[in-house]
């Protein structure tokens, strides 16, 4: 069987004339990227994967320089075929095939080995798939037999991407990526599916550019170790060696699947659609995504590290946007939290930022303090001596916890919804003491919300008299704590200024 990932229909998109999402392939996409508005994947893994892949792509043929580069990109307004198909060509007479099932370089596959493609590493499709259950990974509970499933080459081809990206240290030697554990990605979002993969693409490295996985013939060494590796094939590192055993009756049921390449030298990689923030020690680290993190908190550290931990690619955006006299700023998340090597939950996200804050260091500064209030609020709320869990349950009963965390992720709904008008507003201010004015209009929306979760719970949960009187104690407490926390902020602001 031939499945060229160039024509055959695998990348699922959403279509901006009828908003229909349907699946085409590499060539259709690229010539038609400016009539889709996004890419529409089954879950948040394979959406990214499939960014990353065309970022990545993109990168090899278009190589900007500089942000100045990809705006003249976006000004054409879509991709030039002739520049794709040149390069079709250049892949063809080099012998670099597209075909999944090549029978000697099937693409984005390890080349076939007699001596490790063995009854031993032969496995159903499965793995490919990280929502399944299996083992202590169960994200989505599924009662197919992993001997029964099976996968489409379209599904086969997603999850090549997604199993590769979203790579988690394993026992058995299974590594984890040129990231470690799977980051907090974030992508620029553009008015269309173009403008998006234009903003997505990398700045090129012409000094360590290299060349993609599909292109090398670097052998994929069950866990050898590699302490540095070139930009585009890390972009795209191999941490499984996988090779798809051809389908019979038009389905992918088993492959060749073991640990792929160790890589060593996470200090030496900066991922450009990763965010980092210093750590205890002052290095900067990727943000990792977490189950009890709403992936728009994440704005925090974003903004507060932006000059130096902001993605590459969000730096270029803000650029752009400048030279373009645009302000809207929206940047898509995509995440997999994972605690070692079990895969917690699958997170995606959007944040709406605002140039003309990410212009200005005193507006970035005043969201920051913001977002920090919000921060500091939800540990008192979620301190079990002052929080919703004193005035639901008496102290040590033990109950409660799991309402109280409802309440918790209530309120943090409630303050993405208020940060869009608190981002508006801020925007738009242009002399000083309008700064003093939102700062307290924020302070009390945030307290506003508290109050209602606190007395929707009083309602709920105190209908004796005692619990009545021991609930008006502790939101008394509560109240006068987060007041105090107000004061903490303020003044980390003013010794800052």
């Amino acid at each position: 069987m031939v499945y060229d990932i160039r024509t055959e229909p695998w990348i699922p998109v959403q279509v901006i004339a009828t908003g229909d999402v349907r699946e085409v392939g590499l060539r259709e996409l690229l010539s038609q990227a400016q009539d889709y508005r996004q890419i529409s994947g089954e879950n948040a893994m394979e959406t990214y994967s499939m960014y990353r892949f065309l970022s990545i792509f993109l990168l090899r043929i278009c190589q900007p320089k500089d942000w100045e580069s990809k705006f003249e990109l976006l000004d054409e307004g879509r991709f030039a075929m002739e520049q794709v198909e040149d390069y079709f060509r250049q892949c063809e007479l080099q012998g670099i095939s597209f075909d999944l099932f090549d029978t000697k370089r099937p693409f984005l596959q390890a080349v076939p080995d007699g001596k490790l493609d063995t009854e031993k590493t032969l496995k159903s499709i499965a793995s490919l798939d990280g929502t399944r259950a299996s083992g202590n990974n169960p994200i989505h509970f599924d009662h197919t037999l992993e001997c029964d499933a099976e996968m489409t080459p379209a599904q086969a081809m997603r999850g090549l991407l997604s199993s590769q990206i979203f790579a988690t240290a394993m026992s058995g030697g299974y590594p984890s990526n040129v990231y470690g554990a799977p980051p907090m990605f974030f992508l620029p979002e553009g008015r269309n599916l173009f403008e998006t993969l234009v903003l997505s693409i990398p700045l090129v490295n012409r000094e360590n550019f290299g060349q993609p996985v599909w292109e090398s013939n670097k052998p994929i060494i069950p866990r050898e170790e590699v302490p540095a590796t070139n930009q585009l094939y890390g972009l795209l590192f191999p941490a499984r060696r996988i090779r798809l055993v051809p389908p019979t009756d038009g389905v992918v049921k088993t492959m060749f699947y073991q640990p792929g390449l160790h890589f060593i030298g996470f200090s030496s990689w900066k991922d450009p659609h990763v965010a980092r923030r210093p750590n205890k020690d002052g290095d900067f680290v990727s943000i990792k995504p977490s189950i009890d993190r709403e992936p728009w908190r994440n704005m925090g550290t974003l903004t507060q590290y932006y000059h130096d931990g902001a993605p590459e690619v969000l730096r270029d955006f803000a650029h752009i946007l400048q030279e373009d006299g645009r302000n809207d700023m929206p940047v898509m998340m995509f995440g997999l939290a994972t605690s070692n090597a079990s895969l917690l939950g699958i997170q995606q996200g959007k944040i709406y930022l605002d140039n003309r804050i990410m212009a200005d260091n005193i507006k970035m500064d005043a969201l920051i303090k913001a977002l920090e209030l919000s921060e500091r609020f939800a540990m008192v709320l979620r301190n079990s001596k002052t929080g919703i869990i004193s005035i639901i349950a008496p102290e040590a009963t033990g109950r409660g916890q799991h309402e109280a965390e409802v309440y918790l992720h209530r309120y943090f709904a409630y303050c993405e919804r208020e940060l869009h008008g608190y981002i508006e507003r801020l925007a738009e201010i242009s002399a000083t003491e309008e700064y003093h004015e939102l700062r307290q209009l924020w302070k009390n929306r945030l307290i506003t919300g508290i109050r209602e979760l606190v007395q929707e719970a009083e309602r709920i949960y105190c209908f004796r008299g005692a619990d009545m009187i021991r609930a008006y104690k502790q939101e008394q407490f509560l109240f006068a704590t987060l007041k105090k926390a107000v004061k903490e902020v303020e003044n980390g602001a003013e010794s800052k200024g």
